[in-house]
């Protein structure tokens, strides 16, 4: 029988303000890299700008 190590996770939260170009390519990016949990809607920013939350869970090897 073959046991498994856990793969240690780390989580990170980041807020990212920007224009819905950069926030979609940041999500893209994360979302392909497997490492998106969760990401929240957008909110507008009083200069017009977007404000999105994601949690990253990045896994260390």
């Amino acid at each position: 029988m073959k046991t498994r190590t856990a793969v240690p996770t780390r989580v990170l939260d980041l807020v990212l303000i920007g224009d819905g170009e950069d926030i979609a390519a940041l999500t893209a990016i994360a979302r392909h890299a497997g490492a998106l949990v969760f990401r929240s809607a957008p909110a507008l920013v009083s200069d017009g700008r977007q404000r999105v939350a994601l949690r990253l869970h990045l896994h260390h090897r």
